[in-house]
C-alpha cells in the first residue's frame, strides 16, 4: 500500500532529498539570508526544518497570516529585509543554479522559461530588448510562451507599489510589476531559464525525480 504524505509540498523527497533543499541549494553566493514566508496547518513543520538555519546560512521567518496571493506573501517580509535588492521565489520549484546566478546579476528581473502549454502559466510578454511589457495570467488564445518561473530581483520599491486585490481577491505580482513600470518608471529584464521544474502533482514529482537523477 502506498504511503500518504502529510506535510508541506516543500518537504517532499525528490531524487534523495526534500524539495526545498534543491532549491536552496542553487542559491548564489550573493544571497546571505533566508528568509520563509510560513503560515497554514504546516508552519511549525517549515519551522522545525529551519531551526539551525540552513548550511551556514541563517533563516528567519515572516508570517503570511492571510493566504492572499503571491504578491501579499512577498509583502509580509518587508520588515525583515535591508534596503536594497533581494532575491524573491517559491520553494517547491526546481532551478539549475546557473540560472539564479544569471538572475541576480540583473538589476531588476523576473525569471522565465518557454513552456508548451502557456494556457495553464502566468505568461510574460516583452520588447525586443527583452523588458517586460505585459503579463497576462493563463491566456485563452497565444501571445507568448514565456511563463514566470515564480523567481524574481526586485527592490525596496516593490512593497511601496501598492495594487488592489483581483478579481478572485488576491494581490497578484503581475499588478505590482505593472505599477512599478508605469508609476515608478521601471524597467524590468526578462531572463530566460535553460531549466525549470514546476512540482504541482505526482506526475511533475515523478518527471524531476527522473531528471535529477538521470533515470
Amino acid at each position: 500500500m502506498a504511503k500518504h504524505y502529510e506535510g508541506p509540498k516543500q518537504l517532499l523527497p525528490v531524487a534523495g532529498k526534500p524539495i526545498v533543499e534543491h532549491v536552496l541549494d542553487t542559491l548564489p553566493g550573493e544571497v546571505d539570508e533566508i528568509i520563509a514566508v510560513v503560515g497554514g496547518p504546516h508552519e511549525q513543520k517549515i519551522r522545525d526544518f529551519f531551526a539551525a538555519g540552513y548550511k551556514g546560512r541563517p533563516v528567519r521567518f515572516a508570517v503570511q497570516a492571510e493566504q492572499l496571493g503571491l504578491a501579499h506573501a512577498f509583502w509580509c517580509v518587508k520588515d525583515l529585509l535591508r534596503p536594497g535588492r533581494w532575491l524573491g521565489m517559491i520553494a517547491d520549484d526546481i532551478l539549475g543554479a546557473q540560472d539564479l546566478a544569471r538572475l541576480v546579476t540583473a538589476d531588476i528581473a523576473l525569471l522565465a522559461h518557454r513552456v508548451d502549454t502557456p494556457e495553464h502559466f502566468g505568461i510574460l510578454i516583452t520588447d525586443e530588448n527583452w523588458y517586460l511589457t505585459r503579463s497576462v495570467e493563463k491566456p485563452q488564445k497565444f501571445i507568448s510562451d514565456l511563463a514566470w518561473t515564480g523567481h524574481m530581483i526586485m527592490d525596496e520599491q516593490f512593497f511601496a507599489a501598492t495594487v488592489p486585490p483581483s478579481a478572485r481577491g488576491e494581490y497578484e505580482t503581475p499588478d505590482v510589476w505593472m505599477k512599478l513600470i508605469r508609476d515608478f518608471g521601471y524597467r524590468i529584464k526578462i531572463i530566460e531559464a535553460e531549466r525549470w521544474l514546476p512540482i504541482n502533482d505526482k506526475d511533475q514529482l515523478e518527471a524531476a525525480e527522473r531528471v535529477l537523477t538521470g533515470a
